[in-house]
C-alpha cells in the first residue's frame, strides 16, 4: 500500500499488433524491433498474435492495432469474419468499417471523385474488359493487378500488346477478383515512389522505395524485396498526402461515424508523365512503416497507441485504473 501522495498502481497497457502465423512475417517485419523498444519504454505491454489464431482471447486486450496481418489476400473471407468478431470490442485499430473500405482498391476511384490526384486507373470485370483497357491505354507500359493483393502477389508491369497482360488478367478474374489496369510510370523505374506516414492524423516521416516491377512480369531480381530509405518529402507529395488524409477522413465520418483521426495511415506517391504527384495507394491497415527512415518515428507512434489504449481502457472501467 502506498501512503500519503502516493501515485495509485495502474495495470500497464496491454496491446496486440495483430499479425500472422509462420516465420517469414517475423524475419520480414522490419517494424517490430522498433516497436518492441518503444514500446517497452512507454510501459505497453506489446504481444503480436496472429489473427488465425483460434486460441486469442481479443477481448482482454486494451487496443487490437492492424500491424502485420499479411496473409489476409489469400484468406479475404476469413479476415473479414475475423475483423466483424474483433470488430465487438470497440477497441481496434484502425477501425474495421474503413479496413474493409481498404481492402479493396477500387476505393482510388472514390479518392479520385473527391479531388484527390490518383494515378489513373481503369477496373475490368471481364476480359473484355480487360482487353479494351488494354487497347486504350496511351503509356508505352502498363500494370495490370487485381484490386485485391498485398506484396505484389499477381501484378505486373507489361507494353499494352503483350500477351502476358492479359493472361494475367485471365488469372486474376479466375480469382474471382477484378482487374486494375494503370499506366506505368517512367519515372517509377528510376526514381521509384515516395511514402509519407501519418500518425494520428500529422506526418510523422516519410521515405523512398526502389522499383519493384521487372519488364514483361516479374520482380527485379526475382523476389519482393523493398529498398528503402529516408527522404524529405516535396510540398507537391505533401499536398497529395493532405488531400488524401482529408477526403479519407470525410468518408470516414459521412459513412462509419469516425469522427477522430485514424491512428495511421501510409500514402504511395509517385510522379507522373506530366511531372505532376499522384496517389498510387492509401495503405490503411496493415503497411510497413520502416521507422529506422524516421527519428524518433517508433516513439512518436508508441505514444499515439498509449493515447488510445488509454481512452479506450477509460471508456470500458471508468478513470484510475
Amino acid at each position: 500500500m502506498g501512503g500519503p501522495g502516493a501515485r495509485p498502481y495502474r495495470l500497464p497497457m496491454r496491446i496486440a499488433f495483430v499479425s500472422t502465423s509462420g516465420d517469414r512475417v517475423v524475419a520480414e517485419d522490419l517494424d517490430r524491433p522498433h516497436h518492441a523498444r518503444a514500446c517497452a519504454a512507454a510501459g505497453l505491454d506489446l504481444e503480436h498474435p496472429s489473427w488465425r489464431d483460434a486460441s486469442v482471447d481479443w477481448g482482454a486486450y486494451d487496443l487490437l492495432v492492424l500491424r502485420s496481418p499479411w496473409d489476409y489476400a489469400e484468406h479475404v473471407a476469413a479476415f473479414t469474419s475475423w475483423l466483424a468478431k474483433v470488430e465487438a470490442t470497440g477497441r481496434v485499430h484502425n477501425p474495421p468499417p474503413v479496413v474493409r473500405w481498404n481492402l479493396d482498391k477500387r476505393y482510388l476511384a472514390e479518392l479520385r471523385e473527391r479531388g484527390v490526384p490518383v494515378i489513373p486507373t481503369r477496373y475490368a470485370a471481364s476480359l473484355e474488359e480487360v482487353g479494351a483497357a488494354l487497347a486504350e491505354a496511351t503509356t508505352p507500359e502498363v500494370v495490370v493487378k487485381p484490386v485485391v493483393s498485398a506484396g505484389s502477389r499477381n501484378t505486373g508491369r507489361f507494353t499494352p500488346a503483350d500477351p502476358a497482360a492479359r493472361e494475367l488478367g485471365r488469372r486474376i478474374l479466375g480469382e474471382a477478383r477484378e482487374v486494375m489496369v494503370q499506366p506505368f510510370a517512367a519515372s517509377v523505374a528510376h526514381a521509384g515512389e515516395v511514402s509519407l506516414v501519418l500518425f494520428d492524423g500529422e506526418l510523422s516521416h516519410a521515405f523512398h522505395k526502389g522499383p519493384l516491377l521487372a519488364p514483361g512480369g516479374g520482380l527485379l531480381g526475382g523476389r519482393y524485396q523493398e529498398k528503402v530509405s529516408p527522404i524529405e518529402a516535396s510540398p507537391g507529395q505533401r499536398e497529395v498526402a493532405r488531400c488524401a488524409g482529408a477526403a479519407v477522413r470525410e468518408i470516414g465520418r459521412e459513412r462509419f461515424g469516425i469522427t477522430e483521426p485514424l491512428l495511421y495511415a501510409r500514402f504511395d506517391v509517385i510522379e507522373l508523365d506530366d511531372g505532376s504527384p499522384a496517389l498510387l495507394e492509401a495503405e490503411l491497415f496493415e503497411p510497413s512503416f520502416f521507422l529506422f527512415t524516421g527519428a524518433g518515428s517508433a516513439e512518436r507512434f508508441a505514444a499515439a497507441v498509449e493515447r488510445r489504449a488509454r481512452a479506450a481502457r477509460r471508456a470500458r472501467v471508468g478513470p484510475g485504473r
